[in-house]
C-alpha cells in the first residue's frame, strides 16, 4: 500500500477519534454541570422554604426525587378541574425571581382579559406544578421551581431574566377546558 493512502487512513482515523472523543468529554462535561446547577438550586429553594416555614409540597413527595419543583395550593377552588397535556387552562399569575420583590411578568392588562394556555405548551415547571397540584377552577397556586423547570441556563433578557434563575409563579386557576 502506498504510504500516501496509509497517511490519510491514519490521519482519518485520528480526526474521528478526536470527534467522537471530543464530543463525549463536552456531553460529561454538560451533564457534569446540569448535575451542579440542580444541586445548587435545589438546596436553595430548600433553604428558602425553609427560612419562610412554607407549607410546600415537592412534586414527586412522598417520594421525593431530582424534581425541582414545589408547590402551594393558597386556595383549592371550587369547580373540579381535569388536566392533561392537551387542556386549555385559563389563567392570572404573577411572576418573580424566588426571594425578589419586583415581579418580571404578569398577566394584568387594562383590559381585563385573562391568558389562555394548552398546559402541554408551557414550561415544565408549570406543568407539573399544575398537574399535581391538582387545584380546582377557582383555584389559586404558587410553584416554585428550579432553573432546570423554568429557562434552564439561558439568560431571557425580555423578561430581564439571568441564566439560572429560580422562579415563583403565583396562580390564579379560572378556567380549563378539555
Amino acid at each position: 500500500m502506498p504510504i500516501e493512502k496509509m497517511d490519510m487512513r491514519r490521519w482519518a482515523v485520528i480526526v474521528l477519534s478526536l470527534v467522537i472523543f471530543g464530543s463525549c468529554k463536552k456531553s460529561n462535561d454538560v451533564a457534569t454541570n446540569i448535575n451542579k446547577q440542580a444541586a445548587i438550586d435545589d438546596q436553595a429553594i430548600a433553604n428558602y422554604i425553609a427560612i419562610n416555614k412554607l407549607n410546600a409540597v415537592h412534586v414527586g413527595a412522598p417520594k421525593v426525587d431530582t424534581i425541582g419543583v414545589w408547590y402551594i395550593v393558597e386556595d383549592a377552588g371550587t369547580v373540579p378541574a381535569l388536566y392533561s397535556g392537551s387542556s386549555t387552562i385559563t389563567v392570572g399569575f404573577t411572576a418573580k425571581i424566588l426571594g425578589a420583590t419586583q415581579l418580571f411578568a404578569t398577566s394584568a392588562n387594562a383590559a381585563g382579559v385573562n391568558p389562555s394556555f394548552v398546559l402541554g405548551q408551557t414550561i415544565k415547571g408549570w406543568q407539573l406544578g399544575i398537574s399535581a397540584a391538582k387545584i380546582n377552577k377557582g383555584g389559586r397556586l404558587r410553584i416554585i421551581m428550579s432553573s432546570r423547570y423554568g429557562y434552564g441556563p439561558y439568560d431571557q433578557s425580555q423578561y430581564g431574566l439571568p441564566a439560572n434563575s429560580l422562579l415563583d409563579f403565583d396562580i390564579n386557576m379560572y378556567d380549563v377546558t378539555n
